[in-house]
């Protein structure tokens, strides 16, 4: 473990055992939040993006089990839109389960989990990663750089891998180029890599994927409800117009065609400033979708009803499962530490000690 992350989480323990969060609650907790997840999965340690991404099946029953004892009523996304529009939302505390791209163990722990205490989940899919037609390429790319111990790129450039520092430092610096990446780079990337290091990244990725049969399963229990997150989870505010409009306008198309019915929700990819803008927003507005959710990190609160279609989320993340990371979220202790931290990093150098502060969202 680095020594950035041990000092994290002694942060976060820290935060906890004092009173700020309660404090914090009083005025930032708002009617509950958005939870948003990834993978429900204990990873291996050859599995550097599921690192971050996965939260252990016996963490997220944790959870569950804590926010029942507490109180919270847990929401589909349509559900509270609908209580977002009412003039009742304050009644009591809600939460939603989001859980983003569509993987296989969203069914066989999330779901089962779920299922186990009756409570509901909003899962939004990447639409070519279920029909399998781009590879979700972090799962191969691990396995390849498991095995070697060094890597030949495409665009002319060798990384070594040798050791397991180096082997994550890898994983970093070629994901952070296929995150940026056009949809037709990302597949012509992993062709490359795919027939020089003998592995086939369609078959790997589509192997962690939720299968069709699993997605109507969970619909007929009526626990679940789906919603989009692109065609190739692709990075909207680096694509034209016309590109970014098929990306979310066909990825409702699609998840459409598997459901049989009308989705009314989208979570935009990556999800941070830099990842969307108006042109997005304004796009899930021409299509009709009622709710889209960013990784913009706040509580809900009533004045969230004014924008509907750029919604925060409270990002559970796996590298701080063991901490009281829950608590610090949903007090709104976290959410408000970081905007103000942000908000410092763009003030002026002279001036620090004067009255300027960042600016909060919501009163």
């Amino acid at each position: 473990m680095s020594l950035g992350r041990s000092l994290s989480r002694l942060a976060l323990r820290s935060l906890s055992a004092s009173r700020l969060p309660a404090l914090m609650a009083k005025s930032y907790a708002g009617q509950g939040g958005i939870l948003s997840f990834h993978r429900i999965h204990t990873p291996t340690e050859d599995e550097f993006a599921s690192l971050n991404l996965s939260v252990s099946p016996q963490n997220f029953r944790s959870v569950i089990e804590i926010l029942i004892r507490r109180g919270y009523r847990f929401l589909t996304m349509s559900a509270l839109v609908e209580r977002l529009q009412t003039a009742n939302f304050c009644d009591g505390k809600v939460v939603c389960l989001t859980f983003d791209d569509g993987f296989m163990d969203t069914y066989t722990n999330a779901f089962a989990i779920c299922r186990e205490f009756g409570v509901p989940m909003t899962i939004y899919l990447v639409s070519s990663f279920i029909r399998n037609e781009l590879p979700a390429w972090s799962f191969a790319l691990e396995r390849i750089i498991a095995a070697q111990s060094k890597i030949d790129l495409p665009w002319g450039v060798s990384i070594e891998t040798g050791t397991r520092p180096q082997k994550h430092l890898a994983y970093r610096a070629i994901a952070s180029r296929l995150v940026l990446a056009p949809p037709d780079e990302v597949a012509q990337t992993c062709d490359a890599l795919g027939r020089r290091y003998g592995v086939d990244f369609l078959a790997i990725g589509h192997h962690h994927m939720l299968t069709h049969g699993m997605i109507r399963e969970m619909q007929r229990t009526g626990l679940v409800e789906f919603g989009a997150h692109s065609v190739h989870h692709a990075y909207l505010s680096r694509l034209d117009y016309g590109a970014a409009w098929r990306e979310i306008a066909q990825s409702k198309q699609h998840c459409e065609a598997l459901l049989g019915h009308e989705v009314h929700h989208f979570a935009y990819p990556y999800g941070d400033s830099s990842a969307f803008g108006k042109r997005e927003i304004a796009i899930c507005r021409r299509l009709g979708f009622d709710s889209a959710v960013t990784t913009e990190c706040d509580t809900i609160r009533l004045c969230d009803q004014a924008r509907l279609l750029s919604l925060p989320r409270l990002t559970y993340s796996g590298q701080f499962q063991d901490t009281p990371l829950l608590d610090l979220l949903l007090s709104g202790t976290l959410p408000v530490l970081r905007r103000n931290l942000a908000g410092l990093r763009h003030l002026p150098s002279k001036g620090r000690s004067g009255s300027a502060r960042p600016e909060l969202r919501c009163p």
